[in-house]
């Protein structure tokens, strides 16, 4: 952007300021998927210099929380009238606000991490698609329920159910994207017998059923390949 080369990799987000120029350079090797929003605020003055100064603005959504709110906000766009205009500017604004008053996930990152906590958190990525029970992870560390929980919180700023399921919902928006797959088979991928009880675990954290976050996601999507040229 403007001449300064800003890495851009998954979850992360940029905003980028008017008359930006800017360019996308994929590696070979990774497909990009990305999501665009252009936004402006009529005769209002943006908040953007107020919020965030000159800087060039690089969040991040490790757990897709910010991307559940990016959901209703592409939708509320897509209905084009007054009422949801004021919906999407003030979806927006809290978009905003979140990017510049962030939860205090890093400073929970920057706790010193108990070697054991990470041998859990490296047990649930590697079998998230099997059933994981805090018996078992009990008896992996020789640490009780109670104190798991207590220090993976400390550690990661979520209990090792939500971190479960931050990494199987993560997988399953992978699948459903990446894969023709139906939505039965994405639930079995990620570890649930019961298509329901998946259904109902996504749309508690994302606030949408997957099918309609995939359907909403191809329909917004403008995908430019430089790669073509």
């Amino acid at each position: 952007m403007n001449g300064v080369k800003c890495p851009l990799g998954k979850g992360d987000i940029y905003i980028i300021r008017p008359g930006a120029v800017r360019s996308l350079q994929p590696s070979k090797n990774e497909p990009y998927v990305g999501i665009t929003i252009s936004f402006h605020f009529g005769l209002s003055k943006s908040p953007i210099e107020f919020m965030f100064g000159n800087d060039y603005i690089r969040g991040s959504d490790p757990d897709g929380s910010l991307l559940g709110k990016l959901i209703p906000l592409i939708q509320a766009i897509q209905q084009h009238t007054l009422s949801s205009n004021m919906l999407a500017q003030g979806l927006l604004l809290q978009i905003l606000h979140d990017l510049a008053n962030p939860v205090d996930g890093a400073a929970k990152l920057t706790t010193k991490i108990n070697p054991k906590m990470v041998k859990i958190c490296n047990y649930i990525k590697e079998n998230y698609s099997t059933r994981i029970r805090l018996d078992t992870l009990s008896e992996m560390t020789g640490l009780s329920r109670n104190y798991i929980i207590r220090q993976f919180r400390k550690c990661y700023g979520m209990t090792p159910s939500d971190y479960l399921a931050m990494i199987r919902i993560e997988k399953a928006k992978q699948l459903a994207l990446e894969t023709d797959l139906s939505i039965s088979e994405i639930a079995n991928q990620v570890g649930y017998t019961e298509l329901h009880s998946f259904s109902r675990m996504f749309k508690k954290r994302m606030g949408i059923s997957l099918s309609q976050f995939n359907a909403t996601l191809i329909s917004s999507l403008d995908i430019v390949s430089p790669l073509e040229d």
